[in-house]
């Protein structure tokens, strides 16, 4: 039995429609492993963004804690990291002696910061903002006021 040459060309080769169907599965393939390396992006500058929230919170309370025996006395403040390089990134700290807030009037300090990305700039804590808000206490001791 002989085979036409023009038979024999053709079954060498592929089709149109295996090439389309072989670029379909590829641009499949490829479409989906991009938005899985987007969302992995996404998750991780999130992961990034809270951990740096967290140090710097963790770093403000440590500074509070040291500046409450000094004076021991209520207050508030806030403002924001730029000087680390952090513009959008703001705190406030609050001292209260008060016992609504847990503490003991002249004998135990409640000091808690919060600190937020300001991601849309307005200065205030926005539900959609990472945040992260850390509590401590500090008594009066009459060895810190000699």
């Amino acid at each position: 039995m002989k085979t036409s040459r023009a038979t024999a060309m053709r079954r060498s080769g592929h089709t149109l429609i295996e090439l389309l169907a072989a670029s379909a599965i590829v641009a499949i393939a490829i479409t989906s492993t991009l938005s899985l390396m987007k969302q992995g992006m996404e998750i991780t500058r999130d992961t990034e963004q809270r951990g740096m929230v967290t140090t710097l919170c963790i770093s403000k309370l440590e500074e509070r804690l040291a500046a409450v025996p000094k004076n021991f006395t209520s207050s508030a403040t806030s403002g924001t990291f730029s000087a680390d390089g952090y513009a959008n990134i703001r705190f406030t700290a609050v001292h209260s002696d008060n016992s609504a807030d847990g503490g003991i009037t002249g004998k135990l300090m409640v000091v808690t910061v919060t600190v937020w990305d300001d991601a849309n700039g307005n200065a205030t804590r926005d539900s959609g903002e990472a945040s992260v808000t850390f509590t401590s206490k500090v008594a009066k001791i009459t060895a810190w006021n000699s």
